[in-house]
């Protein structure tokens, strides 16, 4: 038999390979099928779309608050990022500005922040530096929440005020900057120089 098959003219022998192929389909499935399989599994989150996602990070970003036509809030960020939400930003490096009704600005530096465009919050966190140049004092302090709406800003945490005559040191402060009104809580020191008794 073996002899017969060897004895038959090369293109007869050519069909029977797929043909042998074939017919032996059960046995070389299994193991073809397993190896030829992706590795990993499938996670079907990744082929979720996603038409409203806006991730983003970006570059040297300046962001402008205004009411009434005249801007109150100016923030420039070395680098910004999506939050949470769409209406979310954080952000590295920031420079901002902080302009009163009367046009007064109050400079701000932070090495982090955050800015929430619907509820005008800006947040900043990490060695924040507030500059009054017309009042003539600096305050510091780790986190400072100021909302550009009620124009009150809030030091949850430990603050230090500096100005020419006079250091304060609280657990906590207070800024109204419609009424310049400062509210200092917390274990309280103060120093005074150059004063004198009425």
């Amino acid at each position: 038999m073996i002899k017969r098959i060897m004895e038959m003219p090369t293109r007869n022998f050519i069909w029977m390979v797929p043909l042998a192929l074939l017919l032996l389909f059960p046995v070389w499935r299994a193991p073809v099928a397993t190896f030829l399989a992706p590795r990993g599994g499938y996670d079907p989150d990744l082929a979720q779309n996603r038409p409203d996602a806006h991730d983003f990070t970006m570059n040297t970003v300046h962001i402008t608050q205004s009411h009434n036509g005249k801007t109150t809030l100016d923030v420039v960020s070395q680098r910004a990022m999506t939050g949470t939400t769409v209406d979310e930003f954080k952000m590295d490096d920031i420079n901002a500005v902080i302009i009163g009704d009367s046009g007064e600005q109050t400079f701000v530096t932070a090495k982090k922040g955050l800015f929430d465009k619907n509820s005008s919050q800006l947040s900043l966190i990490e060695s924040v530096v507030i500059k009054k140049p017309k009042d003539k004092y600096e305050i510091y302090t780790e986190l400072l929440h100021y909302n550009d709406k009620s124009k009150i800003a809030h030091c949850p945490g430990a603050t230090r005020l500096v100005g020419e005559t006079v250091s304060i040191k609280g657990g906590r402060l207070e800024y109204d900057t419609v009424s310049n009104r400062y509210d200092i809580g917390g274990r309280v020191l103060c120093t005074l120089t150059s004063f004198t008794r009425p």
